[in-house]
């Protein structure tokens, strides 16, 4: 469930829509299989998150060589993976998948995608997982109508149990480690968000908390520096506010460098590629050299010319350029491969609403 800015007016909207129109029989359908080696463990995984309330969440897989295998969770496992795919992140020979509406972690071999276990107490809303040691970090939402129940679950990966909570402020999303501590995004859940918490790992309690523009989604980190993007509140808040992007000193949390985006404008999808920052905009991609520091006026390129009907998920990874197209929301999806100049160099049919990549080599 990642519609725009995670607030409850867009979702009811797309859940109504939902309603109406996923029982269309006019969608294509991909081919669905598993490779005959059985074997997962060079190529990349898109999950695909599915109709909110559908229970349709899957997994696509691209191996080294361009061929591209949908649900293959369910093919290898013979049972469906569950309600809104959220995240998933890789530790040993482990992936884990988060399963939002489930309130669920699927616990896979990443190189089989055998199913080793079901993570299920004390996970509630669950958004997005990291590691650290034997440990995994889970944000969860809890109630999203209880602004005062939001945390990081502390999972055992002995024992695949919950074994901790670390209370947070409202709406905690993605989560990156660096230096001992855990920065929290915080989104704001069904409300607006504009901080970000610093967790200390080892005595799993509140550092500090950063304020940032209403909306963060995106976070690296890059020679001690955080860089956050916030997307600000939407003109349908009849509150709207400005999108900006952070330059943060990690060794004393203060902000360094703010730009600020014009009015109207709302980025998201913040990722690094060696001294650049690409993000998206109205479904364009833009790009930010770190030296520079200043706002492109022009899109570094724009793939609504491939095709790209709704721009949902974006990585950038090792000189390639990924795009997760959720087109109407209940068709099966496209993902696109560029170079880092631009070009298209694939593109595949995967299933409903694409929304990340995990690159398993």
């Amino acid at each position: 469930m990642r519609n725009p800015f995670y607030k409850i007016g867009s979702f009811l909207l797309l859940l109504s829509f939902f309603a109406v129109s996923c029982t269309s029989d006019d969608r294509e359908t991909p081919k669905e299989e598993t490779p005959l080696s059985g074997d997962y463990a060079q190529g990349i995984f898109i999950l695909n998150e599915g109709g909110f309330g559908y229970s349709n969440a899957s997994v696509s897989f691209l191996d080294a060589a361009g061929q591209i295998y949908n649900s293959i969770y369910s093919n290898v496992n013979s049972t469906n993976l569950g309600d809104t795919a959220q995240s998933m992140g890789f530790e040993g020979d482990n992936a884990y998948i988060v399963v939002n509406n489930s309130s669920t972690i699927e616990v896979v071999n990443r190189n089989s995608f055998q199913h080793i276990a079901t993570v299920s107490n004390m996970i509630v809303n669950p958004r997005y997982i990291v590691f650290k040691g034997n440990k995994g970090y889970i944000s969860n939402w809890g109630d999203p109508n209880n602004v005062n129940d939001d945390y990081l679950a502390v999972l055992n990966l002995e024992t695949n149990l919950v074994e901790a909570k670390i209370s947070v402020v409202e709406g905690p999303e993605k989560l990156l480690v660096y230096n001992g501590k855990i920065y929290v995004a915080h989104k704001g859940g069904y409300g607006y968000g504009n901080t970000i918490s610093v967790i200390d790992m080892a005595s799993q309690s509140l550092l500090a908390s950063i304020p940032v523009a209403d909306v963060p989604n995106g976070m690296v980190i890059k020679n001690g520096f955080l860089y956050v993007i916030s997307s600000g509140k939407p003109s349908y808040t009849q509150d709207e506010t400005l999108a900006k992007l952070f330059r943060i000193n990690l060794e004393n949390n203060n902000v360094e460098n703010v730009l600020t985006f014009p009015q109207g404008k709302h980025p998201e999808h913040l990722e690094l590629d060696n001294e650049a920052l690409f993000y998206v905009m109205d479904n364009s991609v833009y790009t930010i050299s770190l030296s520079d520091f200043q706002l492109s006026q022009n899109p570094f390129f724009e793939p609504t010319s491939d095709g790209v009907e709704l721009l949902y998920g974006f990585k950038v990874n090792q000189g390639n350029i990924y795009i997760a197209d959720a087109k109407d929301y209940v068709s099966n999806g496209e993902v696109f491969i560029y170079n880092l100049a631009g070009d298209l160099q694939e593109k595949h049919t995967v299933q409903i609403i694409p929304n990340s990549f995990y690159f398993n080599n």
